[in-house]
């Protein structure tokens, strides 16, 4: 981690959801019954863990492993926060769009227009998750007519945004449509891939795997016997200087390690006695760890006693896995 360049923070402000994705952790947390913390990032929190960081050059993004950032009741005013006082330059904010009222999306589209610099991307732009034009069958429990009339408030109130449309078997044939809707809207399109829509999940997508021809399923089963060679790591917490904080407080490399420790797959903070709590500790502090300035990095050879196997799934092979945010 280095400390002397702008961060790339992902913020999950919650870990609640109107949607029931199939293929989300906390779909199959509150599935099965197990317990994670369901809660929202406050404004006091906000202000607590980051009133001594310079966030002016830092890339923002709002989105999680958990939960949707709208949810939050404090979402605007958290946005407000970044955009006026830290003076931050970029915020992307992700979210299936199918909640919240009209004054919701008004304000949120007027920080939008307001906060908008010298670029398209400068400022609060909101990333629509919508995967697909007449359907979004992903998108469970979310009503594609709630999500429309919620983008074209925003939008008719300057609101500047992204779509950002994952590519399933299910919507393949109405990317064309997509393509046109936008251009309609005047909005750039981002579809893309996920590749562990190859595994055993609901809604499938045969287009990722030109990402790998192994699935997920195959090559989870590998990392966790360590049948590779090399790991060959593209590492976003190294590359872009990036960390993840949870809706708890919790600050991690990447979403993935929260993911691996929330669904109960590795109990990382015990295998490595990790101090990763803000509510415990100083950002600086625990970016200064050993883990985080040395360890993690040492710890992508399989041979390495603190070892992830969850680092070469998503990110090893020269990072063709690797997932696109």
């Amino acid at each position: 981690m280095n400390l002397k360049r702008p961060f790339r923070i992902e913020f999950e402000i919650s870990s609640l959801c109107n949607a029931k994705c199939s293929g989300c952790q906390r779909t199959m947390l509150d599935d099965k019954g197990e317990y994670y913390y369901k809660g929202n990032i406050s404004m006091e929190q906000m202000n607590e863990w980051f009133d001594d960081v310079n966030l002016k050059d830092a890339r923002i993004k709002l989105c999680g492993v958990l939960g949707d950032p709208i949810i939050n009741p404090e979402c605007v005013d958290i946005c407000s926060y970044l955009i006026l006082e830290k003076k931050v330059d970029r915020i992307e904010l992700s979210t299936n769009g199918g909640t919240r009222g009209e004054k919701f999306w008004k304000d949120l589209a007027e920080i939008s227009h307001l906060s908008k610099r010298d670029n398209d991307l400068s400022g609060l732009v909101v990333h629509w998750s919508i995967d697909g034009v007449t359907k979004n069958d992903y998108r469970e429990n979310v009503s594609l007519e709630k999500v429309w009339k919620n983008f074209n408030i925003y939008h008719k109130n300057k609101g500047r945004s992204i779509w950002q449309y994952i590519h399933f078997d299910y919507n393949a044939d109405e990317i064309e449509l997509a393509k046109k809707k936008a251009q309609i809207l005047n909005i750039p399109l981002r579809v893309r891939v996920s590749w562990r829509n190859t595994g055993d999940v609901k809604f499938k997508s045969k287009e990722a795997l030109k990402l790998d021809s192994q699935t997920y399923e195959e090559v989870k089963n590998r990392s966790l016997k360590r049948n590779y060679e090399e790991s060959d790591i593209v590492c976003r917490h190294k590359i872009e200087n990036e960390i993840f904080v949870t809706s708890e407080g919790k600050i991690w490399p990447c979403c993935h390690l929260h993911d691996e420790q929330v669904s109960y797959k590795t109990d990382i903070i015990k295998k490595i006695n990790l101090k990763n709590d803000l509510n415990e500790h100083k950002l600086y502090d625990i970016l200064k760890s050993d883990w985080y300035q040395k360890t993690l990095e040492d710890s992508w050879n399989k041979n390495h006693p603190l070892h992830l196997p969850r680092c070469y799934l998503t990110c090893g092979d020269n990072g063709k896995r690797i997932v696109v945010k």
